[in-house]
């Protein structure tokens, strides 16, 4: 069946119309946040209407993207409430990429339908639509991307390649954590490469991405790492639990070498480990002490997939799927190398970036104990 068709399905075409209205009436109802984070875009979007300097110089490139959108709702005097129903359209159009995603990889029309609808349902990706903040534009396009890259490895059409590549630039400039989506894609490219004997390209690229990743890593991406943070081990970013009086600046640039002189000669290897495990639960876990009950037995519905991706990872799967699984477990497992190193977000966004890579191996785990189930019964039917 044609993609066109498959956007133009009655079951989709139902839900996508009840997912906007609703959306719409929560925008309606309590608006656009325009507080904290939001107010950098609008800095931005104003700096760039007045042909100045990015917010935070070199670092305001990685959040470009956003700052655009703002911009041009700032020039022709729009309410910036649009910016959300923008954010709402590309979720929308998100969720019926991974849908068709889905039914290519998995090939079962069902399980790719259930999980459109969950990826709609997903709050801690869904919340961001109604907040002046690039998660939900970078979470979109990351969705999208996934979509692309996976047309192009199955069709191997140059157009495809173009095309991806656009998206690519879309969210390394969205996002900083459009890096780890980068060097995710980087090795994914490179195993495909070698697995379709294409050993000269794969040689040649393998060398520009060692030359990469050392420049990333001796480039000003990494004081993104900040040391004062590692030296007050802040598991919620500015909540130290230790030297809350030592100096600290919010953006610390010292990067990568000095983050290493904190941890050798400060708090030591122990206590990063310690700190690092502490956070990965926090922010796997989603759970915040500050929040009601309600919102934490909410967050904790979606851990409900995590057994899921795991039955993802070690099933086998059929050969189409084995591209974008990497891609999510290189995703999930550089993600979670990046936390030793970071602090966590009192609201839990920066988690929204690794759930679509999070469904798509629930989906396959999803895929592997439905098959098992349903091959039980039809040989329990033909036993009797």
């Amino acid at each position: 069946m044609k993609t066109g068709k498959l956007f133009f399905e009655k079951k989709i075409v139902v839900s996508a119309v009840i997912y906007f209205i609703i959306s719409c009436l929560l925008l309606y109802t309590y608006g656009i946040q325009l507080g904290g984070e939001a107010e950098k875009y609008i800095d931005n979007a104003n700096r760039i209407l007045n042909h100045e300097e990015l917010r935070n110089g070199f670092f305001g490139f990685f959040y470009v993207a956003y700052s655009l959108l703002v911009a041009c709702f700032v020039k022709f005097s729009i309410n910036l409430v649009f910016v959300a129903v923008v954010q709402i359209c590309l979720s929308l159009f998100a969720a019926l990429c991974l849908y068709i995603l889905l039914i290519r990889l998995l090939e079962n029309k069902k399980i790719a339908f259930l999980f459109f609808i969950v990826y709609l349902l997903c709050f801690p990706i869904q919340k961001w639509n109604f907040y002046l903040y690039s998660e939900s534009m970078h979470n979109s396009f990351l969705v999208i991307g996934v979509y692309l890259l996976d047309k192009f490895i199955s069709e191997k059409k140059y157009y495809q390649l173009a095309s991806f590549s656009f998206m690519l630039l879309l969210i390394l400039f969205s996002r900083p954590t459009g890096l780890i989506f980068f060097l995710s894609v980087t090795l994914v490219m490179l195993v495909w490469l070698f697995r379709n004997k294409k050993r000269g390209l794969f040689y040649f690229f393998s060398l520009v991405s060692i030359v990469a990743v050392i420049g990333i890593l001796n480039s000003p991406v990494t004081a993104f790492i900040n040391p004062d943070s590692l030296k007050r081990m802040e598991v919620i970013c500015q909540v130290p639990e230790i030297n809350a009086g030592s100096n600290y600046q919010e953006f610390n640039r010292d990067g990568l070498f000095k983050a290493y002189a904190v941890i050798k000669n400060e708090i030591g290897p122990g206590n990063f480990l310690k700190t690092g495990f502490k956070k990965l639960g926090y922010f796997f876990g989603m759970y915040r002490p500050y929040y009601s009950w309600q919102n934490n037995l909410l967050l904790l519905c979606y851990t409900i997939f995590y057994p899921f991706v795991l039955i993802g990872i070690f099933s086998k799967q059929g050969r189409p799927f084995f591209y974008i699984e990497l891609l999510s477990i290189l995703y999930l497992l550089l993600t979670s190398v990046v936390i030793f190193f970071t602090c966590d977000d009192w609201a839990n966004r920066f988690i929204s970036p690794i759930f679509p890579f999070i469904l798509i191996l629930a989906a396959g785990g999803f895929l592997s104990l439905y098959e098992m189930f349903t091959r039980s019964e039809a040989e329990n039917i033909i036993s009797k």
